[in-house]
């Protein structure tokens, strides 16, 4: 049940020129990098505690727990290979962290 889990505050790191983003949780260590619709994706970089509730929120909106759902049918996440996670990631432009 949500009330019994612990609620982690999500903090944005960094959005990138592709407009990816960096979320981080300060209290467990949860990492993980957004591309939002339409080409919505995401990747754990770090898990932190799987069990939170994470939220974070931007420019006035706040978010809780979220369920994106494009209508496609997909892999279960232990499924995906990590060569698809290697592939996304090379597009996302990581490597200009250092100019932001």
């Amino acid at each position: 049940m949500m009330s019994d889990s612990e609620q982690h505050e999500m903090h944005l790191e960094a959005t990138y020129p592709t407009g990816v983003e960096e979320w981080y949780c300060p209290t467990c260590g949860r990492r993980v990098i957004m591309q939002w619709p339409p080409n919505f994706k995401r990747v754990v970089l770090e898990p932190g505690d799987q069990y939170a509730i994470h939220m974070g929120g931007k420019g006035g909106l706040r978010m809780g727990s979220l369920q994106v759902d494009d209508g496609e049918e997909t892999e279960p996440a232990e499924e995906l290979s990590l060569n698809s996670w290697e592939e996304w990631l090379a597009d996302v432009d990581l490597g200009s962290i250092e100019a932001q």
